[in-house]
């Protein structure tokens, strides 16, 4: 065993189950190209195995939507991360251009942003004589620059996105042994089907991956949606969990969302499954040049 070694990676970055209905989150090449041109604001909050103490919970805020005067997209990313003793919190603040394409839009983007992270000594017990270089000492507060690239393309039909997030590696603690974000790829793609008398039902299948070339999670979805209004979908993520999603549109442009994964692995009978939650809000916001109305018929 002294004679070889290898090295052992984690998964640094959050996934989400339902991520195809958070594309701006992972991809800031999709800003502003859908939505019917109105923005979007998306928060989602997932809660993993809540039996196991020091869990994952995760939470993020993301708000884009379309500059049609310069064919941009612009948007915005709050989240916060704790898991165990580490907690991560950080924005990113993100810009598309959109290109005509084919019958659809091409959206390439990029995120710009700052990460805070904190490990709270107090929260981890470390044998005597352990001499881990890759463990801080004490209780450490680091906040580093953050860095995002994306492609994104949609028709009326079919939806595709490709994109790299902490592409310039940000540090993440000042222990002895520099620990960073690895770069995470995403992918995304879909296609519509619209069936019935009036295409009143649409199914929507889809992948959706990510992977920092160390550890990756891979998931085939459906979705069937009535009306553009319900919804109810299952997904597989390959060797890890089943998932059941369902939403619906409360009111006009406000919907919900919410899935329950059901872990294949033995962390279902410790920790039991996944729930996350999803709020969605679509918006206008006018930049064009107010009407003069009058009033009066003696200024017509």
């Amino acid at each position: 065993m002294l004679l070889f070694s290898t090295s052992s990676i984690a998964q640094q970055d959050s996934h989400f189950s339902q991520g195809v209905f958070n594309s701006g989150y992972i991809n800031p090449g999709s800003y502003g190209i859908a939505d019917d041109g109105l923005f979007c604001a998306t928060a989602v909050n997932r809660m993993q195995t809540k039996n196991i103490d020091g869990s994952p919970i995760t939470t993020v805020l993301n708000v884009n939507g379309p500059l049609n005067f310069i064919n941009s997209g612009v948007g915005f990313s709050i989240f916060n991360d704790k898991i165990g003793f580490l907690k991560s919190t950080g924005f990113n603040l993100g810009y598309s251009y959109m290109f005509e394409l084919s019958e659809g839009k091409l959206g390439v983007g990029i995120s710009l942003g700052m990460i805070n992270s904190k490990f709270d000594s107090n929260d981890w017990r470390l044998p005597d004589g352990t001499g881990d270089i890759a463990l801080p000492t004490g209780d450490v507060n680091t906040t580093t620059f953050d860095a995002g690239l994306g492609v994104y393309y949609t028709t009326d039909k079919f939806f595709a996105g490709v994109s790299c997030m902490h592409v310039n590696r940000a540090a993440i603690t000042k222990a002895s042994e520099k620990t960073t974000f690895g770069r995470t790829f995403y992918a995304i793609a879909g296609y519509r089907f619209t069936f019935g008398f009036t295409d009143d039902y649409e199914l929507r299948p889809s992948i959706y991956l990510n992977t920092d070339f160390g550890v990756g999670k891979y998931s085939l979805n459906s979705h069937l949606f009535y009306k553009k209004k319900y919804w109810a979908g299952l997904s597989y993520r390959l060797d890890e969990a089943v998932v059941i999603n369902v939403g619906l549109e409360l009111i006009k442009n406000l919907t919900i969302g919410y899935s329950y994964d059901y872990f294949t692995t033995d962390i279902q009978t410790y920790g039991g499954g996944a729930h996350e939650f999803l709020v969605s809000y679509r918006f206008s916001i006018s930049t064009g040049k107010r009407n003069n109305q009058r009033k009066s018929i003696r200024y017509l």
